[in-house]
């Protein structure tokens, strides 16, 4: 019997568990980009681009759980508070500057 009849299962068995480590630490890192985003949003000064970010990292990781959901409706709720909170804007008042006379001296 070839040797590569023989490895190829064990070979095979190995990339599995690879992959599956793999995606465990890929989804460890998703989890804990998740709590640091919603420590990011219980801050007073919360950085709402780092934490979007950290939100659609753990997304496209496949992290569908509380957590997230929780973190999502928090980003919701800072942007509103935000924009509440935010002055309207104004146009800068024009100045109207005196024409100089052009008298001779």
């Amino acid at each position: 019997m070839p040797i590569d009849l023989l490895a190829k299962p064990v070979i095979d068995a190995l990339m599995r568990a690879l992959d599956r480590a793999g995606d465990a630490s890929l989804k460890k890192n998703a989890r804990k980009a998740v709590a640091e985003a919603i420590s990011e949003l219980i801050r007073l000064d919360p950085d709402v681009n780092k934490a979007e970010a950290r939100i659609a990292v753990a997304r496209a990781a496949g992290i569908l759980d509380q957590d997230l959901f929780t973190a999502e409706r928090m980003l919701r709720k800072v942007k509103k508070a935000a924009k509440k909170a935010r002055p309207a804007r104004r146009k800068p008042a024009t100045r109207r500057v005196k024409k100089k006379s052009l008298r001779k001296k």
